[in-house]
């Protein structure tokens, strides 16, 4: 199996490529910053990057043109506005090789309810967010066909090391499950 990284506004990091290195098949990476790794000084400066440097709809624009790229079967795992990126991009393409999304709180979804899913999507949301309720956001979207939620036990950016978020037990937990399903999957493919 393939997979797709897209990454949130911490762009390529090192817990990143580790978890890229861990998935068993070729993998990918699509960030706002065309892979130059970033040296954040906290997550409020780097947000601030992310909106000066790309922002939410030119990081969409480069997630659309790598999804509308691939031509083997894929799995995309998508972090934050990343996982956003991705929501948008899939409702606009046809891409039959895009086998399924995996999407770790994917806050700025709010802002697109209206959109449908064209493949299985997986939504992880932490257990609040400091902006808005999750609970209508996770309800539109669990109506919707091919479409499943989960709330963590865990703040958002709980995946990643560089968030305030960052949550060791919670990254252990959600990988160990990525890492299983990339066995399963493995085994089908080759099958």
């Amino acid at each position: 199996m393939n997979y797709l990284l897209v990454s949130d506004i911490f762009g390529k990091t090192a817990h990143l490529s580790l978890l890229a290195q861990q998935l068993r098949g070729k993998v990918s990476l699509c960030d706002p910053y065309q892979g130059e790794i970033q040296l954040p000084i906290n997550e409020q400066f780097q947000y601030q990057h992310f909106l000066t440097q790309c922002g939410h709809d030119s990081y969409f624009e480069k997630v659309h043109l790598k999804m509308a790229a691939i031509r083997q079967p894929t799995t995309i795992i998508a972090f934050s506005a990343g996982a956003a990126a991705v929501w948008r991009a899939q409702a606009e393409l046809k891409n039959s090789f895009i086998k399924k999304i995996i999407a770790f709180y994917p806050s700025q979804v709010r802002y697109h309810l209206e959109l449908e899913a064209n493949v299985p999507c997986r939504f992880i949301f932490p257990h609040s967010e400091e902006h808005f309720d999750i609970k209508p956001v996770v309800a539109s979207l669990k109506s919707k066909a091919k479409v499943s939620c989960e709330i963590a036990d865990f703040g958002h950016g709980f995946m990643n090391p560089l968030s305030e978020n960052f949550n060791q037990f919670g990254y252990q937990q959600f990988t160990e499950k990525l890492l299983k399903e990339s066995c399963h999957l493995e085994v089908t493919t080759n099958h």
